[in-house]
């Protein structure tokens, strides 16, 4: 199998759920992957190989969330693979779910091997909803799930480009506006405390975009966000606040 990646294991992998009617996120609070159909989620973690660093990840996961899943790349053997039998076992020991991607096919595809039984006791509440928040919070997948070294579409980050977008189209904008245009109180904080230095304060409790917020909404980072908004905006008929 020639050099791969483990963003290569991604889309393969968001395509199978996608099929089976879930929502997919990738880069969700640490997660490779997390998906929602319904009530019922799951979270997918990727690696090159099945090893240590992947059950401890797949342990801490299922103490919020019942279906996690261990995604890999199909072994060349198969089931004929004498450690390939071991790592069943063991899933099915730990009620891990397994995914294998055909890497080594010209059509690249994923498949269930084993599907959890849910037994697992969920321990962490806090931190299974701020999990489902941070999914929720965002309006698409910007992310490759196994990425590295890059910086994540966080839901913070993507509404503080929604607000640069916002700007764009009707100009600085109070607190008292994003209230009127439904926004919540916590928005406003996304401004005043300019954590990427995107905007500028104009007047007194007003804000605008910095040199440095104009780049951003056209960095290639952002694009598909950028246009995203910036077609909400335009197409949306309010006045100005």
């Amino acid at each position: 199998m020639p050099d791969f990646k483990e963003t290569d294991l991604y889309l393969p992998v968001k395509s199978l759920f996608e099929d089976m009617g879930f929502t997919v996120k990738s880069e969700v609070k640490d997660c490779d992957i997390y998906a929602v159909k319904y009530d019922k989620t799951v979270v997918a973690e990727m690696k090159k190989s099945f090893n240590l660093t992947l059950i401890y990840q797949l342990l801490n996961r299922q103490t919020f969330c019942k279906n996690v899943y261990a995604v890999i790349p199909r072994p060349k053997k198969g089931a004929k693979d004498k450690n390939y039998k071991y790592m069943l076992k063991l899933c099915r020991k730990l009620d891990f779910g397994l995914i294998t991607v055909a890497l080594d096919s010209p059509v690249k595809f994923a498949e269930i091997i084993i599907s959890p039984d849910e037994i697992n006791s969920i321990t962490n509440y806090k931190k299974q909803s701020s999990v489902k928040k941070e999914a929720a919070s965002r309006s698409g997948d910007y992310n490759i799930g196994g990425s590295a070294g890059r910086k994540i579409i966080t839901a913070y980050r993507e509404k503080s480009i929604e607000l640069l977008c916002l700007i764009i189209v009707y100009g600085p904008i109070s607190g008292a506006g994003l209230r009127e245009l439904g926004y919540e109180k916590g928005t406003y904080s996304i401004l005043y405390k300019n954590y990427y230095k995107w905007f500028e304060k104009v007047e007194k409790g007003i804000y605008g975009i910095s040199e440095t917020g104009r780049k951003a909404v056209n960095d290639d980072k952002y694009k598909n966000i950028a246009e995203y908004y910036l077609n909400k905006f335009n197409s949306q008929n309010i006045k100005e606040p």
